[in-house]
C-alpha cells in the first residue's frame, strides 16, 4: 500500500517519517522510489530536523530534489513553524519554564551557521507580547546592545523578557562574554523594575537554562 493510501486508511500518525517525506515529494528518481529516496533523506543528516535545518543550496544538492520538491518541503517546514509559533502565542499559553521557551524558539533554528540572539517579551502572566530577532553576527559571536533590548521592553511595557542566543558549534557551555552580557543585562532590568526570566543557549543538541544554573547574575 502506498503512503498516501496508508494515510488516508490509517490516518498520518500510522506512517514513519520517511513515508511522511515521500507524499511531498510525490515521485522518486531513476532506479529509486520516493519512499528509498525520503527515507534516505530522513536518516542521512539524523532525522527530520536535520533535514529540515538543510540550506535551499544543501537541499538542491541531493539527487532527485529539484525545485519543485525542495519548495515542496521548505513551504511544509515553514507552515509547521508558523502553525506552531501561532498556538505558543495564543494567550492561554504562558512560557513559564526553559522548555516552554526552547520549544518555541527551535522553530527558529538557524541553518547557515550564524549565532542571533533573541528576545521574548512577556507580560506579567508570561504570555508572550512579542518576538525578535535583535542581533545577528558571524559564525562565533552575535553583538548584543542592552539599552536596545530595555528600549524594546518599555516601549512594550514588557513585565519580563527570555533572551536566547544559539551557538553554531554545538556546544552548549556559556562562554565568559555570554555570562558577562547576562550579568550585565540582569542589574540593567533590575534598574528598570523588568525581570530578566532566562537566559536560553540553544544548538541542534539541545539546549542549557542560565537560570536553572544560576548564573544570570547579580
Amino acid at each position: 500500500m502506498k503512503p498516501r493510501e496508508r494515510l488516508l486508511d490509517l490516518g498520518a500518525h500510522a506512517l514513519t517519517d520517511g513515508e511522511l517525506v515521500a507524499i511531498l515529494l510525490r515521485t522518486g528518481v531513476s532506479g529509486k522510489g520516493v519512499v528509498e529516496l525520503s527515507n534516505e533523506l530522513v536518516s542521512a543528516g539524523g532525522g527530520l530536523s536535520a533535514l529540515f535545518d538543510r540550506t535551499v543550496e544543501e537541499l538542491l544538492d541531493v539527487k532527485g530534489l529539484g525545485k519543485a520538491k525542495v519548495a515542496t518541503l521548505l513551504a511544509v517546514m515553514e507552515l509547521a513553524r508558523r502553525y506552531y509559533e501561532s498556538q505558543l502565542a495564543c494567550r492561554e499559553n504562558r512560557f513559564l519554564s526553559p522548555e516552554d521557551a526552547h520549544g518555541f524558539l527551535k522553530s527558529h533554528m538557524p541553518s547557515d551557521g550564524s549565532e542571533r540572539f533573541y528576545v521574548l517579551f512577556l507580560d506579567s502572566q508570561g504570555a508572550l507580547i512579542d518576538f525578535e530577532q535583535m542581533f545577528r553576527g558571524n559564525h562565533s559571536a552575535a553583538p548584543v546592545f542592552v539599552s536596545e533590548i530595555l528600549k524594546k521592553a518599555l516601549k512594550l511595557e514588557a513585565a519580563s523578557i527570555i533572551v536566547a542566543h544559539n551557538h553554531p558549534s554545538g556546544n552548549l557551555s556559556p562562554s565568559r562574554e555570554d555570562l558577562q552580557i547576562t550579568k550585565k543585562l540582569n542589574q540593567a532590568c533590575r534598574l528598570m523594575e523588568l525581570t530578566l526570566q532566562d537566559h536560553l543557549i540553544f544548538s541542534p543538541m539541545g539546549f542549557v537554562s542560565l537560570a536553572e544554573r544560576g548564573e544570570l547574575g547579580g
